[in-house]
C-alpha cells in the first residue's frame, strides 16, 4: 500500500497524540511518507485528514479549511492547559442557569480576538508557547483573531455545558471555552471535544486506526481513502495531455496551457489550480499566480 498518495480520514481516538495517528498509519502503510492537515489536542477526538505520499504536498491548502467540533465546557473549574487534564487554578461556585448559559454561549459568534492557550504549539521566539509554560518562563502571551459561527446550544447538565460550532483555521476551541467561562463570572475549561467536520470533509467518512488495518490487510477498499486527484474538489482542474504534459513535467508552463489558465484562472477566488493528465486521470501540478512572474507550477506531483 506504500504506492497510495492521497488522504486517509482517520477517526482518532481520544488519549492519544496527532504524532501517535501518524505513526500508526506509516506503520499500516510501511511508508515513511505520512503528515496531517492539523492537529487534535491528545484528549480529543474525531476527524483527522492525514496526508500520504505526495498529498504531503498539498497540506497548506489543506490546512487552510474551516473546521466544525461539538465541545464540552465544565463550568466552575480554570486550569492551566484550559482543559480537564491540566493543573486546576481556581474553582468558582456555578450561579447560571440553563437559558443564560444558551444565550452567552450564542452571542460569542464572529471575530473574536482571543489569548491563544499557553499550552499550545505556537512559537514565539524559535519557541513553542507550551515549552515557555513547561519551563514556567514568561512569555508574552500572543492574542489571535479568531472566527467562530454557526453555533448550537445542546444542553446544560452536571455543570457541563455542550455546543457545537465552526470556526477559522487556527482557531482555538479552548480559548472560546475560556472566553465562555469569564461571560458567565465562574469560568470554565473544555473536557471533550470532537471535531466533526474539516472543510471538505465529515467524521463520517472516516474510518478508525484498527479498521483501517484490517482493510489494508485484507486488501479490501476503503472509502475513507481518498486517491490525490480526488483530495482538492473544490478547486477548479485543467486536463492536458503530450506535449504540454511533458514540458509541465520539466517545470515549464506550454503556451496552450497558459492560454487556457488565463480564461479558467479568477484572481478574486482562486489561489491555486489542479493540472490533470487527461489520459489517466491522476494529479500532476497545482499551478498558482505571482505578481510581476504570471502562472508558476507551486507543486509538482512526482508518483
Amino acid at each position: 500500500m506504500s504506492s497510495f498518495h492521497g488522504l486517509i480520514l482517520v477517526r482518532k481516538p481520544a488519549g492519544i497524540t496527532s504524532h501517535d495517528v501518524v505513526a500508526r498509519v506509516r506503520r499500516i502503510l510501511q511508508t515513511r511518507s505520512v503528515g496531517h492537515a492539523g492537529t487534535l489536542d491528545p484528549m480529543a477526538e474525531g476527524l483527522m485528514v492525514t496526508l500520504v505520499g505526495e498529498a504531503t504536498k498539498l497540506s497548506q491548502y489543506i490546512l487552510e479549511g474551516n473546521k466544525a467540533y461539538q465541545l464540552k465546557a465544565r463550568l466552575g473549574v480554570e486550569t492551566d492547559t484550559l482543559d480537564i487534564t491540566g493543573e486546576t487554578l481556581k474553582c468558582s461556585d456555578v450561579m447560571v442557569n440553563e437559558p443564560q448559559v444558551r444565550e452567552k454561549g450564542l452571542a460569542l459568534s464572529g471575530t473574536l480576538n482571543l489569548e491563544v492557550p499557553v499550552f499550545s504549539a505556537i512559537k514565539i521566539k524559535g519557541q513553542k508557547l507550551y515549552e515557555y509554560a513547561r519551563k514556567e518562563q514568561d512569555v508574552q502571551i500572543p492574542i489571535k483573531e479568531m472566527k467562530f459561527w454557526d453555533i448550537e446550544f445542546l444542553g446544560f447538565k452536571n455543570l457541563e455545558a455542550e455546543f457545537k460550532l465552526k470556526c477559522s483555521k487556527g482557531s482555538y476551541i479552548r480559548s472560546w471555552i475560556s472566553h465562555l467561562g469569564k461571560q458567565l463570572g465562574c469560568g470554565a475549561t473544555m473536557s471533550a471535544l470532537t471535531r466533526y467536520w474539516s472543510d471538505p470533509y465529515f467524521l463520517e467518512q472516516s474510518v478508525a486506526l484498527e479498521d483501517l488495518e484490517l482493510l489494508i490487510q485484507q486488501n479490501r477498499p476503503c472509502s475513507a481513502m481518498i486517491p490525490l486527484e480526488h483530495a482538492l474538489p473544490a478547486v477548479k482542474r485543467v486536463r492536458i495531455k503530450g506535449h504540454d504534459q511533458t514540458l509541465l513535467a520539466n517545470g515549464q508552463i506550454s503556451h496552450d496551457l497558459r492560454s487556457f489558465l488565463i480564461t479558467m484562472f479568477d484572481p478574486q477566488e482562486d489561489e491555486i489550480i489542479q493540472v490533470s493528465s487527461l489520459i489517466s486521470g491522476k494529479l500532476l501540478a497545482l499551478v498558482g499566480i505571482e505578481k510581476d512572474r504570471g502562472f508558476v507550477i507551486k507543486r509538482v506531483i512526482k508518483y
